[in-house]
């Protein structure tokens, strides 16, 4: 669920200035962002609300709950609180299940988190509830060179007995020198490259295999840029509509824009899906079968 009150780019203080700024050789209509979306309430009532549609959506009872996953980027993550999945799990009935946080990767940090959560299945659970979550509490803080922010809490259920898409193989690959702001194209490709043959390879899988890609919601010429980069084509990606809508929802992101293809059409069998995302001095990626 993305933020409930709609902004527009406009409506932030100073946005021309701010905007100059950043990208002053550049027209803000380029970009393809129309408005963001934003909390107006605390925190937790928007995570609770979350996963309790996840669970509404599968049939599946707070207590069948093993595992609580929340996944956030790194600026958000002191903001959170110490006892923020204490009044999660109080608040969602998860009274069985043990939580945990995963962050430090940026925008990457839920495609790293759905990695966990997999794995986490097996012996020690049946049920984990993926929560990606990213906000930003200054609306002057929104507007970068790369992308408008927007609020949001997006969820799946990770299961051994529900879902429709199968995790089939991950990639994830660090560059130092994106992580001190010193990368270069060459770097932010050999990391993108490094991630996805990872996960194709553990998949047994080619690119060519891949049905729609669902990326980070950068703004639209710079997701077409690293699409070329990292050698894939521009009609597989799957983001221009939510990245209008709700501009750019951190480690969301990827989700958002996978529920928003699968609510219009549902998974098609035998389908392989590629989830991405792209964040300074990191590349994750996740295949997705679809059963």
């Amino acid at each position: 669920m993305v933020g409930d009150v709609e902004g527009r780019p406009e409506h932030i203080p100073g946005f021309e200035d701010l905007w100059r700024a950043v990208s002053p050789d550049t027209a803000f209509a380029a970009m393809g962002t129309g408005t963001y979306r934003k909390m107006t309430g605390p925190l937790v009532p928007y995570l609770v609300d979350c996963v309790a549609k996840v669970l509404s959506a599968h049939g599946v009872r707070a207590a069948e709950v093993d595992r609580l996953v929340l996944a956030t980027s790194d600026a958000v993550l002191g903001l959170l609180g110490r006892d923020v999945a204490v009044e999660v799990m109080r608040a969602a009935g998860l009274t069985a299940c043990v939580p945990a946080i995963v962050s430090l990767q940026q925008c990457c940090s839920s495609l790293e988190a759905l990695r966990y959560g997999w794995g986490l299945l097996g012996a020690d659970a049946r049920n984990v509830v993926l929560v990606a979550l990213d906000f930003t509490p200054d609306d002057r803080d929104r507007v970068k060179s790369f992308a408008l922010f927007g609020d949001a809490v997006a969820g799946c259920l990770i299961s051994r007995d529900h879902g429709d898409l199968t995790l089939a193989g991950t990639g994830l690959a660090a560059d130092f020198s994106g992580m001190i702001g010193q990368d270069t194209f060459a770097s932010r490709q050999a990391v993108a490259r490094a991630a996805l043959d990872q996960a194709f390879r553990q998949a047994g899988r080619v690119p060519g295999d891949v049905t729609k890609i669902f990326t980070s919601s950068l703004f639209a010429p710079i997701v077409s840029f690293n699409a070329m980069a990292a050698g894939q084509a521009r009609e597989l990606l799957h983001f221009q509509g939510p990245m209008t809508r709700y501009g750019h929802c951190g480690n969301a992101d990827w989700l958002i824009n996978l529920m928003d293809y699968t609510d219009k059409s549902g998974p098609e069998r035998g389908a392989l899906y590629l989830a991405q995302a792209s964040a300074p001095g990191f590349f994750a990626c996740a295949l997705l079968e679809a059963r």
